[in-house]
């Protein structure tokens, strides 16, 4: 098995398409297809499930594409790490929680990192046994799902409550759950059983409220808020978005425990590339962690 077939079938796995991944590669589409069958016999394994005109990456090649796409970074970290500089830097980053305050300091990191390739995966909570290794830095609210994963704390990320304008709400200047009370209220779910904080919260006072909507997006949750079908829970770190619209005001609540420490996690020093150390020693500044 050879390094150049694995960056063909990585391309042609990306593209799904022989035609198109072999323009990119610089060679024949004969001669793709012959190496990616070569792979396949020497593997043992058929990657692709082939028609008349396509190639569709089935089950086994998914999980080889995880691991070829890891193993081809990590061997071109290593010849870079030997040369003594970055050739393609590349950051994997995980985020369980979107943070402005975090994507303003990505922001300014990728400014002096100007040649760095840096992955973004945005991830639900219901994802939180998902495979660490696979990501220099993991972003996450301090719950009881993420006691295996080991960081600092950022900050704490308070929420505050969307409502309509014409919402008899809109007129107070901040508010307390018994406010709520008699509201209709969309709440925000991650997967079939993880609930965001401000539902504990409720289930666990004597707050009553005129009925419940669940959703997994945010952006569901915006669009029902905006239209007057309900007012929401918003962490602090997601409010851009509502604050922009000129239906919504966002009021604070005034409710103890109400508010998640973000915390930040990444690999251990000897696990991570050059790129990986430059930008944990940045956020560490840029927070006074």
């Amino acid at each position: 098995m050879e390094l150049s077939q694995i960056r063909y079938f990585i391309v042609a796995a990306q593209f799904q398409n022989l035609s198109k991944a072999a323009k990119i590669l610089n060679i024949t589409q004969p001669a793709l297809s012959k190496s990616i069958s070569k792979l396949e016999e020497e593997i043992g394994v058929r990657l692709f499930d082939r028609s008349s005109k396509k190639i569709t990456l089935n089950e086994s090649g998914k999980k080889f594409l995880e691991y070829s796409i890891n193993s081809v970074q990590g061997l071109d970290d290593a010849v870079a790490s030997v040369k003594g500089h970055d050739a393609n830097p590349a950051l994997y980053l995980g985020l369980f929680h979107y943070s402005e305050r975090f994507m303003r300091c990505l922001a300014d990191f990728s400014k002096t990192e100007s040649n760095a390739i840096i992955h973004i995966e945005h991830l639900g909570l219901d994802s939180y046994n998902t495979d660490s290794n696979r990501f220099d830095m993991l972003l996450y609210p301090q719950n009881p799902l993420f006691h295996k994963y080991k960081g600092d704390m950022l900050y704490y990320d308070s929420y505050l409550l969307a409502a309509h304008i014409s919402n008899p709400l809109s007129s107070l200047k901040s508010v307390r759950l018994h406010d709520i009370s008699a509201q209709h209220i969309v709440f925000i779910k991650h997967g079939e059983k993880v609930f965001d904080l401000p539902y504990h919260m409720i289930l666990g006072s004597d707050v009553r409220t005129g009925g419940s909507i669940f959703t997994t997006s945010y952006e569901i949750q915006r669009w029902l808020i905006s239209n007057n079908y309900g007012v929401g829970f918003i962490p602090q770190g997601y409010s851009a978005a509502y604050s922009d619209n000129p239906a919504t005001i966002l009021l604070p609540v005034v409710a103890d425990g109400l508010s998640q420490a973000i915390m930040i996690g990444f690999k251990r020093q000897k696990h991570l590339s050059a790129i990986g150390k430059r930008f944990a020693a940045f956020v560490h500044d840029y927070f006074g962690i």
